[in-house]
Parts: structure tokens; C-alpha cells; sequence
């Protein structure tokens, strides 16, 4: 006896086999069936934003574009879709195909190769697609798989060794990493990279295609370069608030937003996220990572308008920690930079850390005359008099930081022989625009305070005018050697936990003097 005719099992049947339909003509569809796979317990928001993308994409496999430069903020689902779905999207039907992606960091890079690989050996897409292809058990490794058909996947990094190969879908993702952008040698070294390397590694250049796909960080990195000086690149970009303008690709206008201001996908990365944001990233960095317009950086990094002024009648506040920062001239000649020297307090403003400029000079020092100097600073106590302080309490500091560069070297030493706390910085790679755009922000939020003149109530001090002038002018004033001292302490005092602002580590300090922070004047 024939078992009874199932109506519910055919409709499932019917339904599945027109969703898998679906997912193959449209990458659109494939992204939303497939997002559970990909992001497991994050919901899919449908967006404009992501049709746009998907739309391009599948413009450049139908052959009707093969160069596509992709602008968008962070945390938009950028490198999900095109680094990800997309490859595994297009070897449904062209299983063949060749992807050779490269990001800044090669941990990056691999880190969407395996979710790649993830997608493709899930069981969702096993069940819809797995007679298209199977994997090559010699070439399945975090950095490279392959297919039965001769299609393969490979990660590497910008300037990595592994791009002596080829693709017929390069994919650039996130070419520079935040900070390096703003070096001019490292930006330059990445541009040299992607003109003489990466743009030859196309198998077929007539019928092959590149995508690159990142955030602004300057006006003059690759996506720059791109527009600036590349013809036949179609471009989107989307700022995460509408700023007014209309953009046209050769497929039509993609952007649907009419209103100033509005978002790309509030239901997602809405305005609390938007401004934590733009705290984080600072003025400059809000306008080339958000909106996608990065403002040209030859002045006006150090705003010094963002200074708060702590009015002369009113008494100090109790000091946390107090560290002073050097910046030592190459030599005593008064042509050159001179030695400059400022020191700042940590206190608790409103329930956040701040920090206050308590002290600052420049001189041209021989370099006995600087070591005197210095271990005499070291002794110096600050907010000592009921003047200044309702606690009374006189402080010393608690850390020296000098570049251990030039005479930075020697005096490092000599200060600790002398059983001072000296901490040697190493800027690393990292030149003097790229640390004070890493500073900016802590200055931008308002965290950092200067004392009120009592001669010239409403400005500074007279000591901190020079001070003031050199960060406002910088990078086109005369000397930075006060600059040098306040980016390399901001950056200090944020690795060091003071601030709660990520930046990356470039802090030599010796085991010796690593401990833990303490309020001294807890209750």
C-alpha cells in the first residue's frame, strides 16, 4: 500500500528549491539565506547599503564592471559581504573562478579565508550546492584552499610574499591599517605595492576584475590614489551621514537617503554608536573614516582650541600621577630644535580621568647641563601650596618619558642610574603626523586642561603660550619639539590605561617599573 501523499513535505520541497533558486540569481538573496551561517546570532537587517554592494558585485560577474572602488564606514558589513559571501556566491555557478584577497594585516586576511571556507562547508550550502565542486585535500590551509575545479581562494597581506600568484578576482580589503596611513613613508611604501604588484597580478587583465574596498584614512592612500590618478573605476561611496550629495555609478544612483544627517542603517549602527564613534576617531578621522572625505592634514591636526582652561580661582585638583615627558635636541647648537620638557597631571574631572599641563619649557642645552637639569625636574613638586591646592598635598612625579633617540639615549640611561623612573618611548614606525593624529582624540573629547593666566584672565598661562603656538601650527611650524613631548605622553598615558581610548603599544618600559596604577589619594 502506497503511503498517503504528503502536501506539506512537497510545499517545503517547492519552497527550499525556490529559495536555493533565488540565492543563486540574486547575491542579495544569498546573503540574507546565508547570514546565519556567517554571523550565527546576529540577526540580518535588511539595507539599502547591502543591496547596493551586492548589485555592483554582480555587476562586475556578469562582465559589466571590472574595476570597483568600495568607500563605507566600519562596522557596515564590508568585508562579510565582499570578502566573504561573494566568493562563495560565485562558485555556484563558476566554481573556476580565481579570488587572491589581501588586507593590511595578513591575520585579517585569513581570518575572512576561513570564514569562507566555513560558508562553503557548512551544511546549508553543502545541501543546495555540493555537486558543483569538492575541496582539494592537499589545499585546504587557512591561507589557501582549492576546489575540484580548479577554482581557489587565497589570503596573503599587503606587500606578503604570496602575491607572486594570480586571480581573476583580486579582492583588496582594508589596504592600510589605521595609524600607518597617516606616515608618509608607510603610505607611499603601500602605493608602490599595490601599482608595481598588486594591480599586475590579474590572470586575464582584459576580462578579470579588482575590487578594493576600505575606509578613508587620507587624502592621499589607494582609494585616493585610485580616483586621483586611475582611470575606468566605478565608485561608491557612502558616508555614515548623508551629507547632501548624489553619486552615480555606471549602473545607476545607489544612495536613497534625502535627509542631512541620516544614517545608513540606524537599526543597526545607529547615533549612540555614530557618536561614541566620532569620540573615538576625533575630527580628522570622523571625516576620512565616517563621511569619506578625508581633509587634507597639512595643519590644524592639534586643534588647540579643544584645550580646557582651569579658571586661576579655583583651586587645584588633588594629582593622581604626574609624569613628565622630553623630547632631546639632536645637539646644543641653537639652529636646531631645542630640548623641550612638559609635565602633566592626572586628576578625576566629572567621574573620567583628565589630565592637566602643569609645566613646560625649551632650551638649548649642552648635555651635562640637560642631565642636571633633569634629575632636578625629578624633584620638583607639584600643587603643593593651599594656593593651588585644597588638599595641600605636594606631589612628585611618579614617571619620566623620554624618546630614546639622540641625547634621549644617554639621558635615559643617566636617569636611571640615578634611580629615577625613566621610561625610554619608541615611536617605532610611526612618524611625528601619524602620533599626533593619534593623539587628537584624547585632545578633541576635552580631557586635557591648561591653567588660566592671572595677569590675562580667559587664556593661558604665559609659560604654556609657545606650547600652544608649536601644536597649532604643527606640522608646518618651525620646530615640534614641543609636539614630540605631548603626543608621546598622550600616547603613553592611553596605553597605559589613563584614558580609555585604544592605540597600539610602542611603550619601551623597563620590568622594573610596570606595576600597577593606584589613586594615592583614594579614600
Amino acid at each position: 500500500m502506497n503511503a498517503p501523499f504528503n502536501h506539506k513535505t512537497l510545499g517545503e520541497m517547492i519552497s527550499r528549491e525556490q529559495l536555493r533558486r533565488k540565492a543563486e540569481s540574486s547575491l542579495y538573496e544569498f546573503v540574507k539565506q546565508s547570514w546565519h551561517v556567517v554571523e550565527p546570532g546576529i540577526p540580518f537587517i535588511p539595507s539599502w547599503h547591502i543591496e547596493a554592494i551586492c548589485e555592483h558585485l554582480e555587476a562586475i560577474t556578469s562582465g559589466d564592471i571590472r574595476r570597483l572602488l568600495i568607500n563605507i564606514p566600519p562596522r557596515h558589513s564590508k568585508s562579510t559581504i565582499v570578502s566573504v559571501m561573494w566568493p562563495a556566491w560565485e562558485w555556484i555557478t563558476d566554481p573556476a573562478q580565481k579570488f587572491l584577497c589581501a588586507s593590511y594585516s595578513g591575520n585579517l586576511s585569513t581570518r575572512d579565508n576561513l570564514k569562507t571556507r566555513r560558508l562553503l562547508q557548512s551544511n546549508w550550502y553543502q545541501d543546495r550546492w555540493s555537486h558543483m565542486f569538492v575541496f582539494a585535500g592537499d589545499q585546504n590551509a587557512k591561507q589557501r584552499f582549492e576546489n575540484s575545479k580548479t577554482g581557489y581562494r587565497l589570503a596573503t597581506s599587503v606587500g606578503g610574499t604570496a602575491t607572486g600568484e594570480g586571480g581573476s578576482r583580486l579582492i583588496l580589503d582594508d589596504p592600510h591599517g589605521a595609524q600607518a596611513a597617516q606616515s608618509e613613508a608607510m603610505r607611499n611604501s603601500d602605493l608602490e605595492w599595490f601599482d608595481m604588484v598588486w594591480s599586475t597580478r590579474l590572470n586575464n587583465p582584459k576580462t578579470d576584475a579588482m575590487v578594493t574596498v576600505m575606509q578613508r584614512l587620507h587624502e592621499l592612500d589607494i582609494s585616493g590614489h585610485i580616483l586621483e590618478d586611475i582611470k575606468g573605476w566605478e565608485h561608491i561611496c557612502i558616508p555614515a551621514e548623508y551629507d547632501g550629495k548624489k553619486r552615480y555609478t555606471s549602473i545607476g544612483s545607489y544612495d536613497p537617503r534625502t535627509k542631512i544627517g541620516e544614517l545608513i542603517c540606524p537599526e543597526r549602527f545607529g547615533k549612540t554608536e555614530i557618536t561614541a564613534l566620532k569620540q573615538l576617531l576625533g575630527v580628522y578621522g570622523t571625516a576620512g573614516q565616517l563621511q569619506q572625505q578625508p581633509s587634507p592634514a597639512e595643519g590644524g591636526i592639534l586643534k588647540t582650541k579643544f584645550f580646557e582652561l582651569w579658571t586661576c580661582d579655583k583651586d587645584l585638583p588633588p594629582f593622581e600621577y604626574i609624569i613628565q615627558s622630553y623630547d632631546c635636541a639632536f645637539t646644543e647648537k641653537t639652529t636646531g630644535d631645542p630640548t623641550a620638557f612638559t609635565a602633566w597631571a592626572i586628576f578625576t574631572h566629572k567621574g573620567q580621568r583628565n589630565a592637566m599641563l602643569i609645566d613646560a619649557w625649551d632650551e638649548h642645552l649642552s648635555y651635562p647641563d640637560l642631565r642636571e637639569k633633569a634629575i632636578k625636574e625629578w624633584g620638583t613638586e607639584y600643587g603643593g601650596s593651599s594656593d593651588y591646592n585644597p588638599y595641600g598635598r605636594a606631589k612628585r612625579p611618579d614617571r619620566v618619558l623620554v624618546e630614546a633617540k639622540a641625547s634621549g639615549q644617554s639621558l635615559l640611561q643617566d636617569l636611571r642610574l640615578a634611580k629615577v623612573p625613566a621610561v625610554g618611548y619608541n615611536p617605532g614606525m610611526a612618524d611625528k603626523v601619524s602620533r599626533a593624529h593619534q593623539a587628537a582624540p584624547t585632545l578633541e573629547l576635552g580631557l586635557l586642561w591648561i591653567p588660566e593666566s592671572k595677569k590675562n584672565r580667559g587664556h593661558a598661562v604665559s609659560w604654556a603660550t609657545a606650547f600652544l603656538k608649536q601644536l597649532e601650527k604643527f606640522p608646518v611650524a618651525e620646530h615640534d619639539d614641543y609636539v614630540d613631548t605631548f603626543t608621546q605622553v598622550i600616547i603613553y598615558l592611553k596605553n597605559d590605561g589613563w584614558f580609555e581610548l585604544p592605540v597600539a603599544k610602542d611603550i619601551d618600559e623597563p620590568k622594573q617599573y610596570r606595576k600597577e596604577r593606584t589613586n594615592p589619594y583614594a579614600c
